[in-house]
């Protein structure tokens, strides 16, 4: 429009509500609800639901982003298994298609066991490294898996990515240690250990 991008999104208000109630989508909507200009509210609805999100306490959400968190976890035991596998078999595909996925779900669900207020989307890896310390054995193996820093020069790209990201997996364990449930215990705790027997 005249030259610039506009971005336009359509949403319900029942929606945006129910998200105030999901803490993994409570750290993304609560601080754009707190910060949205309205320019028409002809019900009131849109003043009510500023309202709320002014009023948001993520306290009532911890058990929800914990159990969040774990299964996050758990669900990303197949991408670290994936990623094992296309080391072996020296697969630059797999390995990068299973990094991809372990590393999204793994940051959702940090990002979200520990209430962070996406504050804009563009520092949502920022606000993650911070909130661990830029020198917390998580944050260091992330950056590796990401691709913002490089282990070496010495083996192909993928295989550093592979490795760092299932270091990530270990640590995001040893992290949500005494919030995984019963049920998820053994398929997390077996693939830890695949990880550690294997080097990583």
């Amino acid at each position: 429009w005249d030259g610039k991008l506009v971005s336009l999104k359509s949403v319900r208000i029942e929606d945006e509500q129910a998200a105030l109630s999901r803490p993994w989508e409570a750290i993304w909507a609560v601080p754009g609800l707190q910060q949205m200009r309205i320019l028409q509210d002809k019900s009131g609805k849109l003043n009510e639901l500023q309202h709320a999100a002014e009023k948001f306490k993520w306290t009532n959400l911890q058990p929800a982003a914990d159990e969040y968190a774990a299964e996050q976890l758990m669900d990303c035991a197949e991408e670290a298994h994936k990623i094992l596998n296309g080391l072996i078999h020296n697969s630059e595909s797999t390995v990068l298609y299973a990094v991809w996925g372990l590393i999204k779900g793994l940051a959702s669900g940090v990002a979200t066991q520990r209430g962070l207020l996406i504050e804009p989307e563009n520092r949502y890896f920022d606000l993650l490294q911070h909130s661990l310390g830029q020198k917390h054995e998580w944050t260091l193996a992330f950056r590796l898996a990401l691709g913002a820093d490089v282990a070496s020069k010495d083996q192909p790209a993928f295989k550093d990515r592979g490795a760092a990201s299932l270091a990530l997996y270990r640590h995001t364990a040893s992290l949500f240690k005494s919030i995984i449930p019963e049920h998820h215990r053994a398929v997390i705790e077996n693939t830890v250990r695949l990880v550690r027997e294997a080097g990583y």
